[in-house]
């Protein structure tokens, strides 16, 4: 099965003149975001791969092995006619002091007349699928308008023709930035790439998702796609096959390529269609209020847990993580059965599928419901007493 990296070997020699950006290169780009330029500006990626600050291999963890590959794709690139000559035009970092995500976007220019805007999505750690169920219950949430701005201001500053993309919050990034810019530069955007990220609450479909907003817009997602399956989308959708299985997928460096696309699957999987509906169907009975009240308890049941990445999901710890959802919706005494059922669905779907089967084990939700009455009742009755 071959990789972005394959792909970046066989047309190594193919210049963007002779053959244009393809949706390929677009993941590439939205890869290396995730990398700091800082001090980097206006140089191109094949002095930036010699110069870089690449890091230590003997402090190598778990944590960072995707920057670690992230960097090696970049030393890579700059060995090749393709990239090599590609201008880092403007990085940009920052962190809103009131909010608990930050900002990142990399523009990279191919000639005064096209740029690649990438913006940064989420790492490996669980605390971005937080960040990404943020999007569901607020908006517009700071990061967002921090990338609108960016866009606007780079936009005004650089002319020419402009792709937007990037990778699972930095996909919803790179819609919000196109659907609210205004006609002039929405015209000098050619294409948006959403790369497994998450879209837009379901009440603000019928305002956003007009012909305009959506006809430039391209969702990619791997067929058992967990993130990208969040909220509501518009635009062209492609489903790709990959190497991992589950929420792995989410990872663009497992999407399989063939010759200058990725290769594409028939459909999602059945795992994806059963989280999607789930979620969706939960998600339609919770307020604002109460869905944050949710994701909160999510990100409490990993902590509790012990967990900090995708990779620490297994099947030895998966009865655990089972464990410490009861036990949190057990503590709350405004737990909502649809709270419950959404907890229950996201655990289900953390899990790697490369070490257990895909038909998970059936949860008896039933009888988390039963200890969690019970806990109640117990509750109520030594209040009664105390009276």
């Amino acid at each position: 099965m071959k990789t972005l990296f394959d792909y970046i070997e066989e047309f190594a020699n193919a210049s963007f003149k002779t053959f244009e950006l393809t949706e390929i290169d677009n993941a590439v780009f939205c890869r290396l975001s995730y990398l700091n330029f800082d001090g980097f500006e206006e140089k191109t990626l094949k002095y930036t791969a010699k110069h870089f600050p690449y890091t230590d291999e003997n402090s190598l963890s778990k944590a960072n092995k995707n920057i670690i590959k992230t960097e090696d794709l970049l030393k890579l690139l700059g060995t090749t006619k393709r990239y090599g000559n590609v201008v880092i035009s403007k990085f940009k970092e920052c962190a809103d002091e009131n909010s608990s995500t930050a900002f990142s976007a990399t523009a990279f220019k191919f000639s005064d007349k096209l740029y690649y805007l990438a913006y940064r999505g989420t790492d490996d750690k669980l605390l971005s699928f937080y960040e990404d169920a943020e999007l569901a219950y607020d908006f517009p949430i700071a990061v967002q308008i921090a990338a609108l701005e960016y866009t606007k201001e780079l936009m005004k500053k650089n002319k020419g023709k402009y792709v937007l993309g990037g990778h699972s919050k930095g996909g919803n990034l790179a819609m919000f930035s196109f659907m609210f810019s205004d006609k002039k530069l929405k015209n000098r955007i050619t294409a948006v790439y959403n790369n497994d990220g998450p879209g837009f609450p379901k009440n603000l479909a019928p305002v956003l998702f007009t012909k305009e907003n959506c006809e430039k817009i391209i969702n990619i997602s791997p067929e058992d796609s967990i993130v990208g399956r969040m909220l509501e989308t518009c635009g062209k959708r492609i489903v790709v096959k990959s190497s991992a299985a589950a929420v792995a997928q989410h990872n663009l460096f497992t999407w399989i390529t063939k010759g200058y696309e990725f290769e594409r699957a028939d459909n999602f999987s059945t795992l994806s269609n059963y989280v999607e509906d789930s979620l969706t169907a939960s998600l339609d009975t919770l307020s604002p209020e109460d869905l944050k009240k949710t994701v909160d308890a999510i990100y409490a049941i990993a902590k509790n847990s012990g967990l900090n990445t995708l990779d620490d999901i297994n099947k030895n710890n998966y009865g655990n993580i089972l464990l410490s959802i009861i036990q949190n919706v057990k503590s709350d005494d405004n737990a909502s059965s649809e709270a419950g059922e959404i907890i229950k669905t996201l655990s289900k779907s953390l899990v790697n599928s490369v070490e257990i089967e895909k038909r998970l084990p059936d949860i008896d939700i039933g009888r988390i419901k039963e200890l969690i009455d019970r806990k109640k009742s117990e509750k109520s009755e030594g209040k009664s007493k105390d009276a």
